[in-house]
C-alpha cells in the first residue's frame, strides 16, 4: 500500500521516519492546508479533506504500537490476493446460531437479517488476514486479541476480540468473517473459510 491513502505518502515522510519528524510534517500540513486560508469553497474543502487525512495519519503513526500495527498491515498489504469469483459464505446468527448463505462481499461489511429468529445484524463478510491474532493490553486490566485485515478494495483495519480459541490459529492471508453483536458492536462469531467449510468461533 503506498497510494495516496498511504499515512506516509500523506504526510511526505518516509517509513523509517523519526516520530519527531514525522510530527512536524503533521504540524506543516495543518499550518500549509488551514481552511480559513482558503475563500474558494471548492479549495476549502480540498484543505479540510487534506487536513482531516493528515490528523487520520498521525493519529496512527505516533504511538509505536498502532505505527507497527500499521507497518505490518502495510507491508502485507500487497501479498494477498482475493482470487476471482466470489463464493457463499455460512454466517452464523448472532443470536441464535442459524446460518445464512450469502455471497463473499470480499471484506465488505453487510447488514444481514436471521432466517430463523429475524434477528437483524451485521458482519464483514470475506476479508483477508493480513495482521494474525495478537494480545495486546488496552488498558490497565483488559487484554483483547487485535486482528488486521484487508478489503478488496485495500482498506485496511483492525479488530479486537475478547477471546479468541487457539484452535483459530488465523495465518496471513487466510480469509475469514466477523459476526457482530447486533445492540453491542462487539464481535461474537470469528468464521474461517477453509477451502471446503466455513467454521465458526465464538470469540464473544
Amino acid at each position: 500500500m503506498n497510494g495516496p491513502d498511504d499515512h506516509y505518502t500523506t504526510l511526505g515522510v518516509s517509513p523509517d521516519a523519526a516520530t519527531e519528524e514525522i510530527k512536524e510534517a503533521w504540524r506543516f500540513t495543518l499550518q500549509a492546508y488551514h481552511p480559513d486560508k482558503f475563500r474558494d469553497e471548492e479549495l476549502r474543502d480540498r484543505a479540510e479533506e487534506i487536513t482531516k487525512r493528515a490528523n487520520a495519519a498521525w493519529g496512527v503513526l505516533q504511538d509505536e504500537a498502532s505505527r507497527g500495527r500499521y507497518d505490518h498491515i502495510r507491508a502485507s498489504s500487497t501479498s494477498t490476493d482475493f482470487g476471482s469469483a466470489p463464493a457463499k459464505r455460512s454466517i452464523p446468527c448472532p443470536s441464535c446460531a442459524t446460518p445464512s448463505q450469502i455471497e463473499d462481499q470480499q471484506g465488505e461489511t453487510v447488514e444481514l437479517i436471521c432466517p430463523a429468529c429475524r434477528v437483524k445484524f451485521s458482519a464483514m463478510v470475506g476479508a483477508i488476514c493480513v495482521l494474525r491474532p495478537t494480545l495486546e493490553r488496552r488498558g490497565w486490566l483488559r487484554l483483547n486479541y487485535v486482528v488486521g485485515f484487508r478489503t478488496r478494495r485495500g482498506e485496511q483495519s483492525v479488530i479486537f476480540f475478547r477471546s479468541f480459541p487457539k484452535e483459530l490459529a488465523l495465518s496471513q492471508g487466510e480469509r475469514f468473517s466477523v459476526v457482530f453483536d447486533p445492540s453491542k458492536g462487539r464481535p461474537v462469531y470469528a468464521v474461517n473459510h477453509a477451502p471446503d467449510v466455513d467454521l465458526a468461533w465464538k470469540v464473544s
